[in-house]
């Protein structure tokens, strides 16, 4: 890359995280601190730094390079927390991650903590339900096709039982979101379907939203996943899973020789898949457990977005392509013979032990 254009990404990154610490010393901490000197960090010896005797705020370059902007915005939302201590409590003698640091996090809508707690975290009501559903997706993989059909049947039963028995609970359910995928300038119909079935049958609602893309110094657009954090997790495996399942199947009909396109035959896959999970929803609404939506959830959604447009998806060419990947679509089972992310650079979500 030219030392220009690298200049010139360096002064966009510098507007963008001016703009950004602005917006958050306004929202969250009431206009109490000064502008500080902002600082692209090309040592790289950590994420970001705080320089009191100087004012100056760091965030390293290759921090930015590497990480979504919106772990970016974590790292400032940190220095910020130490300008916070120093500037508008005046607290120069208390250890960098005391009381008062931790009080500015908590301002700042930030975790207090300064490093990754070692050791392993109790287990919690997600990591049991995924530990249940994850022992039927290891028996989705069985070679027998009824025992495997029985085994993704009966993850689904579960997952909608637990759904079902979360909207009677007396508590409200704690609702998160999750950006997963990759970001693009322009949504393809792939991306469309697969976010359509995330939030038709894995109880989760999805919002493509503008997302900063530094490298490029550009918006493009990103899937945000809503819902519980066992949700979010399903949906996750279930989001990386089909799009590598995608990728496969076209691989081995492209080599077949299918006449047609690859859109219009991951366009049947997508669709004869949500056909299936279609026909397993039936049969358990004929057993009584019928799903007709979570509202606690359409409102969480309304208070992070006030404002949400429907996006429609063009129709694909009814080719032997297509019906080909309507086959298939049909035939496909989620299981775990795939590397499925789960977690954007985490290990795979379902095979975690």
């Amino acid at each position: 890359m030219a030392s220009v254009t690298l200049e010139a990404l360096h002064r966009a990154w510098l507007k963008r995280l001016r703009d950004e610490w602005q917006t958050l010393n306004r929202d969250k901490l009431a206009n109490r601190l000064k502008l500080p000197v902002f600082l692209i960090d090309r040592a790289n010896r950590r994420l970001g730094f705080w320089d009191d005797r100087q004012r100056t705020l760091g965030i390293s370059e290759q921090h930015i390079w590497q990480h979504p902007w919106l772990d970016v915005v974590e790292t400032l939302k940190h220095e910020m927390a130490h300008q916070y201590v120093t500037e508008a409590l005046g607290i120069r003698d208390e250890t960098s991650h005391g009381g008062a640091w931790k009080e500015a996090c908590r301002l700042l809508d930030i975790p207090a903590q300064a490093t990754a707690t070692p050791g392993h975290a109790p287990e919690t009501e997600t990591d049991r339900m995924l530990a249940k559903v994850k022992k039927l997706l290891a028996l989705a993989e069985s070679p027998n096709v009824n025992e495997a059909e029985s085994a993704m049947a009966a993850a689904h039963a579960l997952i909608l039982r637990y759904n079902l028995d979360a909207t009677k609970a007396v508590e409200a359910p704690d609702f998160a979101w999750r950006r997963i995928g990759q970001t693009a300038a322009a949504i393809g119909l792939d991306a469309k379907l697969v976010a359509s079935i995330l939030s038709r049958w894995f109880f989760v609602e999805c919002v493509w939203v503008s997302v900063y893309v530094a490298p490029k110094d550009r918006m493009e657009r990103q899937l945000e996943v809503l819902g519980t954090q066992t949700n979010l997790e399903l949906a996750h495996y279930a989001h990386d899973f089909l799009h590598a399942a995608c990728e496969s199947l076209w691989r081995s009909h492209a080599r077949a020789g299918v006449k047609g396109s690859r859109r219009e035959f991951v366009a049947g896959v997508l669709t004869g898949f949500s056909q299936k999970l279609q026909s397993e929803r039936q049969v358990q609404a004929g057993r009584g457990l019928v799903w007709l939506g979570d509202p606690a959830l359409g409102g969480y959604v309304k208070s992070r977005y006030r404002h949400l447009r429907s996006m429609t998806s063009t129709g694909v060419r009814q080719s032997d392509a297509h019906q080909a990947g309507v086959s298939a679509g049909q035939k496909l089972r989620i299981h775990q013979g795939m590397e499925g992310k789960g977690r954007a650079g985490g290990g795979g979500l379902l095979g975690r032990e």
